[in-house]
């Protein structure tokens, strides 16, 4: 981090600074947001006529922006005010969903503006949330960086899996138009949190890359830092892991499955998922401390690849809920690579950073989704929990490999 940014950081923790509280509150309204969003978006879709087809639309609308612009964000989030930029952000995101709401309500509705408010907001979640984490090493002192981002970690467990799923499959059953205007609300609420945030400006150097140039200095700055690039393949790597469980579980879970769900036992089934996550999350600051990085993140890739292969062998429901709940080591893993990156990375470059980090690490959401149907499709979809579970212990091998010996700073 510059100079600059560490001389303008406040002495207070990371849960008792007014800076952080905000930040915080605006990135909880945010996420909560998100997690009715993702129901309320392919219900839309549905309910204005479409298919399958739609549905994926909309569905990849929504989710391109990462791959396609993020690096390009990563420029803008070094090249302005960030806090600006967040307002900005949550106020477009409220002036779409109500445009969106107010189109649903008069029956004016339709796939294509549907998805090109998809496209939107995607753009907006990229620009939002690289902002967001870019902004955090400026209101958090160094060495307590784990704690709030573990915090944040346990918001995001329980607006968007616990409680932004129940509300947006709620709201989209009597209305879709009020899910989106509940979501347009929060993401108002967000807005409202930023008003009052002071975050540290740190004017970009005075004879500007060209774009280009940036985005291969951002670029450069990755594939340098070997345990970052590791972080950022082995995100990839975990995360299509992720992806790849998630398609096959519902096959396993609901009727006819082995598991003989309904729709509702499985819904509590990844709720109880949501558990282990805040459970880590709130433990993470501690083991962070106690134990060194690479420790933490070998002893959570293998307790992870263990629950991602439990439903391989067998279909007692307590014992894939288990492992649903082991799943939700994958916060510490997070949590420690996210502070790492923080840290390593010099605050006029984090944006980049960042955003090329990210384009990496949810690369893999969309290979693990093709992996398992491809599995599906020639063999079992059984098979997609032991190559799922396989994928995390490689990763996990690779960045433990790759982790600095030292233990975090002490607070």
């Amino acid at each position: 981090m510059s100079s600059t940014a560490v001389a303008s950081l406040p002495p207070s923790t990371a849960t008792g600074n007014r800076p952080f509280t905000r930040l915080w509150g605006a990135f909880g309204a945010g996420t909560l947001a998100d997690g009715i969003y993702q129901v309320a978006l392919p219900v839309a879709a549905l309910h204005l006529g479409g298919g399958a087809g739609s549905v994926a639309l909309v569905l990849m609308a929504a989710r391109a922006p990462w791959l396609v612009a993020s690096l390009h964000v990563g420029v803008l989030v070094d090249r302005v005010d960030r806090r600006r930029l967040l307002l900005l952000v949550s106020g477009v995101r409220f002036a779409v969903l109500a445009l969106l709401a107010v189109l649903l309500t008069a029956g004016w509705g339709s796939i294509a503006a549907l998805a090109a408010v998809a496209l939107t907001l995607g753009v907006c979640e990229t620009i939002f949330d690289t902002a967001l984490h870019s902004s955090t090493p400026r209101v958090v002192p160094g060495e307590r960086l784990e704690a709030a981002n573990s915090r944040l970690q346990a918001t995001e467990t329980v607006a968007n899996r616990f409680l932004g799923p129940a509300l947006g499959g709620v709201l989209a059953g009597a209305a879709t138009a009020a899910a989106f205007g509940a979501v347009g609300a929060l993401y108002l609420a967000a807005f409202t949190a930023l008003l009052g945030l002071r975050i540290p400006h740190v004017p970009p150097p005075a004879a500007r890359e060209s774009v280009g140039r940036a985005l291969r200095t951002g670029l450069t700055v990755l594939w340098r830092d070997r345990p970052l690039l590791s972080y950022a393949l082995g995100g990839c790597a975990v995360n299509c892991g992720f992806a790849a469980y998630y398609v096959a579980l519902p096959i396993l879970a609901l009727e006819p499955g082995g598991l003989g769900l309904t729709a509702g036992g499985y819904g509590l089934l990844l709720a109880v998922g949501g558990i282990g996550g805040l459970l880590t999350s709130m433990a993470s600051p501690a083991l962070a401390r106690r134990y060194p990085v690479r420790r933490c993140i070998a002893a959570s890739a293998v307790l992870l690849a263990a629950g991602l292969a439990v439903p391989a062998v067998t279909d007692q429901v307590p014992l894939v809920a288990l492992g649903v709940v082991a799943t939700g080591a994958v916060v510490l893993i997070s949590v420690v690579t996210v502070s790492y990156r923080q840290r390593a990375v010099p605050d006029e470059m984090l944006g980049r950073v960042t955003a090329a980090y990210r384009m990496f690490a949810f690369g893999g959401l969309p290979l693990g989704s093709g992996l398992a149907g491809l599995i599906g499709g020639f063999g079992s979809s059984r098979l997609v929990f032991p190559v799922a579970g396989a994928l995390v212990v490689v990763a996990g091998a690779a960045m433990t490999l790759a982790t600095p010996r030292e233990k975090v700073p002490a607070t």
